[in-house]
């Protein structure tokens, strides 16, 4: 492993725990950009540097869309609905975790477990790539997967769904490296942003409208 590689696979390891355990819109999307920086940092070890931070750039795009419409939606929710009895703790105070927890919990470990022996014993990483590629990718896709199918708000979805898009890049990437695959997967990535940003205002709308 480099210098950077092994630092920055510790780091997704924590981004991906965090996106997991936690609720708030806000953190996560912080979260999912760090994730997006090392990332790249990682893929920039098996690609030119100019694809790694266009990666980065996509990304960090992509949590701006994300945290523009969670402004919106927050926004709304605080001018329609009357202050709650005044919880003045400071934010990071405020810190949701998911209500099944221990489930989360249970479920992080075994995917690490899963990815560690996917990636080492079972023949199936892509022998080409490092192995800090395979694994973060590997982890990436499995947990990203996970989260989209425990979450039923649309914003937490998508983050589960871009985690996978993140580690499905991570493969293919470096496999082919044409500037219309990175021009490509850079669509795919907004065209996700947008639909999850429409579907979130559509879902408060609706609430709103059923209160």
């Amino acid at each position: 492993m480099s210098s950077l590689s092994l630092p920055a696979l510790v780091g997704v390891f924590i981004t991906v725990a965090a996106l997991t355990l936690t609720t708030q819109w806000r953190l996560r999307l912080a979260i999912l950009a760090i994730q997006y920086v090392l990332t790249a940092l990682i893929i920039a070890q098996s690609v030119i540097w100019q694809v790694a931070a266009v990666k980065a750039a996509v990304g960090l795009l992509v949590v701006v869309m994300l945290n523009l419409t969670a402004a919106e939606v927050s926004a709304a929710r605080r001018a329609g609905e009357a202050v709650r009895a005044g919880d003045e703790r400071p934010a990071w105070r405020r810190i949701e975790l998911q209500t099944n927890l221990p489930f989360r919990v249970a479920a992080l470990l075994l995917a690490s477990v899963a990815t560690w022996y996917l990636v080492t014993e079972s023949g199936l990483a892509l022998v080409d790539l490092p192995l800090e590629l395979n694994l973060a990718a590997v982890l990436l896709i499995v947990l990203g997967l996970l989260g989209l199918g425990l979450s039923e708000e649309p914003m937490n979805a998508g983050i589960g769904l871009l985690m996978v898009l993140n580690g499905f890049e991570l493969l293919y990437a470096p496999v082919e490296r044409s500037l219309t695959v990175v021009a490509m997967l850079a669509g795919v990535n907004f065209g996700v942003a947008l639909a999850v940003s429409h579907l979130a205002l559509l879902s408060y709308a609706g609430k709103g409208a059923s209160e």
